[in-house]
């Protein structure tokens, strides 16, 4: 039986939103992005993951500066806190995870730079909200994105956050049979719960690194060595190829989705030893 509740409260409890905080609609997660940085009473910076790993996907959204991913974490942390410091920004705006490493950013630490320097923080978490548990009230996230996509397998995309910058934000016009599925999917991903979840990545994450022992000239990449989260993403460097091999995994996914993802894999690291 479908929900009568109205999506709007519902994705906005998903994330566990503060009392009165906006639920905007946007067409995907650079347009959620977009509105934010467009309401923001000043320059944004934002944390670039990307850098040498081939994947521009969170460089694509706005920001007036750029900070690059540092050695580490507790380096990285602390660039922001100097391009804050030096040059103050109403928005930092992050991912929730590095895009093609799987690690999970630590979202209080980041909300804590950005608040120090009178910052509010935007979370980009399209890959973050069908796998972890995203609390703006306890996180001290000022705005946070995810997507139908990710959670439902369609639909829009959707920011949550402080009222005050989205008052006179127009969303987009949803069909509402897009917009309850989203919600519902939401409903189901928090009804099977993360911890499970998280175990269900992990198991599949270590099927990952058991076979590329087996696999010759094969390197998971990981953008920090000092952080231990990571969800079904990884990137893995073959001798001779010059592009990282892209594996992800989820929720929905079974061995045999990852036995076929490491059988490519396979293929590839074969050709390139006949090479």
């Amino acid at each position: 039986m479908a929900s009568t509740r109205d999506p709007h409260t519902v994705l906005a409890e998903f994330v566990h939103a503060r009392s009165g905080d906006a639920v905007v609609l946007a067409s995907d997660a650079d347009d959620a992005v977009r509105k934010v940085v467009d309401a923001a009473p000043g320059q944004s910076v934002l944390l670039d993951l990307t850098a040498g790993l081939g994947d521009r996907r969170t460089g694509d959204h706005a920001g007036d500066r750029l900070v690059a991913a540092q050695v580490d974490l507790t380096t990285t942390l602390a660039a922001l806190d100097r391009e804050l410091s030096v040059r103050p920004a109403a928005l930092l705006i992050v991912p929730g995870v590095a895009p093609s490493t799987g690690e999970v950013l630590p979202l209080s630490k980041l909300a804590a730079v950005a608040h120090r320097h009178g910052a509010r923080l935007l979370v980009d978490a399209s890959e973050l909200a069908a796998r972890r548990v995203i609390n703006m009230t306890s996180h001290g996230i000022d705005y946070v994105v995810f997507t139908g996509r990710q959670l439902a397998g369609h639909g829009p995309a959707v920011v949550v956050g402080r009222p005050d910058w989205l008052r006179d934000v127009i969303g987009v016009e949803a069909e509402p049979s897009a917009l309850n599925g989203f919600a519902q999917g939401c409903s189901e991903v928090a009804g099977l719960g993360f911890e499970w979840i998280g175990l269900h990545e992990q198991a599949l994450s270590d099927t990952l690194d058991e076979a590329l022992q087996r696999l010759p000239g094969t390197r998971r990449l990981r953008l920090w060595a000092d952080v231990a989260d990571r969800v079904g993403i990884a990137s893995v460097a073959v001798a001779g190829r010059a592009a990282p091999f892209a594996l992800r995994w989820g929720f929905e996914t079974g061995r045999y989705d990852v036995a076929q993802q490491l059988d490519s894999l396979a293929d590839v690291v074969f050709e390139q030893e006949k090479s």
